[in-house]
């Protein structure tokens, strides 16, 4: 190859590369914007389950505190039943 041949092909490659060293640039803010938003996403659902297993601990409590009123109750009628008789 000669001189000229050599100009060529650095002036086309330079070229392309300052044309789409810009889009590149552009196309990587966007994924790491695209990124820190997916953080934030995972942030927030991690939080949003923690408060769910919270709620169902407190549910399973209540439901258990609901089940021993009812056997309460249960008894408590039973008691009355035999005094009435």
């Amino acid at each position: 190859m000669t001189t000229r041949d050599w100009i060529s092909v650095v002036g086309v490659v330079m070229s392309a590369l300052l044309a789409l060293g810009p889009w590149m640039f552009m196309v990587h803010a966007k994924l790491a914007v695209i990124a820190s938003q997916i953080v934030e996403l995972s942030q927030k659902l991690e939080k949003a389950a923690d408060a769910a297993a919270r709620l169902w601990a407190l549910y399973a409590q209540h439901e258990a505190k609901l089940e021993t009123h009812d056997v309460h109750l249960t008894h408590i009628a039973e008691r009355l039943r035999a005094m009435e008789e």
